[in-house]
């Protein structure tokens, strides 16, 4: 399973569809405390994306309590290449890796089939 956490509905659907063909299932919330509490079999969960676009998250606190409530997943953390701040926090708080979003876009679908 892979879980996104985003609220840009464009780059969702992309991602949905990409894991769906790689006969993967995504969920995908905008609230790193939703997200847990929605998944029922965290140890099945392979890879956890985390879209740095959305700024309610605050990566020093919720990434490691995912890494906590998943620690069978690989976080994956991608944003504007331009925004380096929010993208060395994602790494300082300790994701697994961090990607621009044109890495992201270029790589899904290799992304997500190495889940």
């Amino acid at each position: 399973m892979i879980l996104l956490l985003s609220s840009d509905l464009m780059f969702q659907s992309r991602i949905s569809s990409t894991a769906r063909a790689a006969s993967k299932t995504c969920l995908t919330e905008r609230s790193v405390a939703k997200l847990i509490e929605r998944v029922t079999e965290p140890n099945a969960v392979s890879m956890i994306l985390i879209d740095l676009t959305l700024r309610t998250i605050d990566l020093a606190l919720e990434i490691p309590q995912i890494k906590s409530a998943f620690p069978d997943g690989k976080i994956l953390a991608f944003g504007p290449h331009v925004d380096v701040e929010r993208l060395q926090a994602a790494e300082d708080a300790g994701a697994d890796l961090v990607l621009t979003r044109g890495q992201m876009d270029r790589d899904l679908i290799a992304i997500l089939q190495g889940t």
